[in-house]
């Protein structure tokens, strides 16, 4: 019997770059958007004064594996030493069932979400947009932060986290990777107003700033978010985005970003234009004005899990 592979989040790292982690995350939602995917929708519990659980299994066909991710979520920790998110992927033979691998999940799934939005950037951005604004320092906003020179032409990025020290943190280590003036901000808002791109990439359970403060023609990708009680856009910044979102079973069923303005009655399902994987086979689906808000609200998708696994033990059986 074969050992089992172990893959930690160093491994990993080293693995994907985010020109392959884009071209990954392409043919995941293609072949998604293609009805090629087993992807049920995910299921999730939160046990009392405890994390949250969120257990993802997919399968792509063509594929020799069947992964399935388990998450577990608690901001509370973010007050001690431990991670607020951490991530396990489990990767099985797709004939046999036999467990192939372990991949470590904290890395894959922020790079695979920083490549999401990176293409979602592609598609919905205006060409011209160049001031990046980062709301959020943890690893996803780290991750994002490369994924959108990718994407776009970056002249600056603007950062703001609620911790001044997680702020400065950020920009110095962002200054050391990227040849892009690096800025720290006083308030969300800030960010937000002085911003053509916009991440939002923090475990905050409230809206972090009012709809108002993102300008005319700016792109959005919301990220952070994950759990139904829980949003980092306000109802007014919804209501007024073309709206596209990785998953729009997922997105109404999970995300508190779209869960509560349909709950207010502020939208209807109508209001989603379309779902990522959908506008890569056709862009045309929407066609925005240049003062057009747009935002790419993305919760996670097995799928994607399971073809970046797939790509990364791949590697390692050929080493």
């Amino acid at each position: 019997m074969k050992s089992v592979l172990s893959i930690s989040e160093e491994d990993v790292g080293q693995t994907l770059t985010f020109q392959k982690s884009i071209q990954l995350a392409r043919r995941a939602y293609v072949l998604r958007a293609k009805k090629r995917v087993l992807e049920p929708l995910r299921t999730w519990f939160t046990v009392r004064r405890g994390a949250s659980f969120y257990f993802m299994p997919a399968h792509v066909s063509g594929l020799s594996t069947v992964s399935v991710k388990v998450v577990s979520v608690n901001p509370r920790n973010r007050n001690g030493s431990l991670p607020s998110t951490s991530a396990t992927i489990y990767v099985f033979d797709s004939k046999t069932g036999s467990e192939l691998a372990r991949v470590a999940g904290d890395n894959l799934t922020a790079i695979r979400t920083a490549a999401s939005s990176a293409l979602a950037t592609e598609l919905l951005a205006l060409r011209e947009a160049d001031s990046l604004g980062i709301i959020g320092t943890g690893k996803q906003a780290q991750a994002h932060l490369l994924a959108m020179l990718e994407a776009r032409n970056i002249s600056q990025v603007l950062v703001y986290s609620p911790s001044k020290a997680h702020r400065k943190r950020f920009v110095r280590k962002a200054s050391q990777i990227i040849p892009v003036p690096v800025y720290a901000e006083r308030s969300a808002e800030e960010v937000a107003r002085r911003s053509h791109l916009l991440v939002l990439a923090t475990s905050s359970r409230v809206p972090l700033l009012r709809g108002s403060a993102v300008r005319l023609g700016t792109h959005v990708n919301a990220i952070g978010a994950a759990l139904p009680s829980s949003r980092e856009m306000d109802t007014a910044l919804v209501k007024r985005s073309i709206l596209v979102v990785d998953s729009l079973e997922q997105a109404v069923a999970n995300y508190g970003d779209i869960m509560i303005p349909l709950k207010l009655g502020a939208i209807t399902k109508s209001h989603i234009k379309a779902e990522l994987g959908e506008l890569l086979l056709d862009p045309s689906i929407i066609k925005r004005r240049r003062t057009d808000v747009t935002v790419f609200k993305a919760g996670g998708l097995g799928v994607l899990d399971a073809v970046f696994a797939d790509y990364v033990i791949s590697q390692f059986r050929r080493s």
